[in-house]
């Protein structure tokens, strides 16, 4: 069995603390925990990737009676893309694979170790979860994304949506040579 990533460091020397809590030895967090009440009282999940001045993309996942809706645009890929509707059993699913990335334990602020914290940057990302009775759940990022990315878009590109998380700024590089 491989050892768990760290949501927030991305390091791999992690150990079981007081389970279902996991621990970090390198930025000694605890993370992890018991994530089931979130999947009754998850309402939205907004994700945004953008490049500076250019162009942006987004998801949103909204809770429904029947189950959810997933929403663009998808300016980069398919700029008319109807709403999907998925059902109750795979939001659920959805969820429960959501939140096994860890994203409650994610930093409010990804972005390269020497980066100003002024906010320019070429490429970033956004992502923003409400959740019932609760402050929104938000994190960002800089020109990095967190170490969990690659599995959250896999989650999303399962589900037959486009990737908008392609290496940094290879979606929009895409785009420019569409429109050029």
């Amino acid at each position: 069995m491989s050892p768990t990533i760290c949501p927030q460091c991305g390091s791999t020397n992690t150990s079981p603390a007081t389970q279902p809590l996991l621990y970090c030895r390198d930025c000694q967090i605890t993370f992890g925990g018991d994530h089931r009440e979130l999947l009754t009282t998850t309402r939205q999940i907004v994700l945004n990737t953008y490049q500076q001045g250019a162009a942006s993309q987004n998801l949103t996942f909204t809770k429904t009676p029947a189950g959810a809706t997933i929403e663009g645009p998808f300016l980069c890929y398919y700029p008319d893309l109807p709403e999907i509707y998925i059902d109750h059993q795979q939001w659920q699913q959805l969820l429960t694979d959501f939140w096994g990335l860890y994203v409650q334990d994610w930093k409010a602020v990804y972005r390269p170790d020497n980066a100003p914290e002024s906010g320019d940057c070429a490429f970033g990302w956004d992502l923003k979860i409400i959740i019932a009775d609760q402050e929104p759940l938000l994190s960002k990022g800089q020109d990095r994304y967190p170490p969990y990315w690659s599995a959250l878009m896999a989650l999303f590109t399962s589900l037959g949506l486009p990737n908008i998380g392609k290496a940094l700024g290879q979606n929009f590089l895409q785009l420019q040579a569409q429109t050029s």
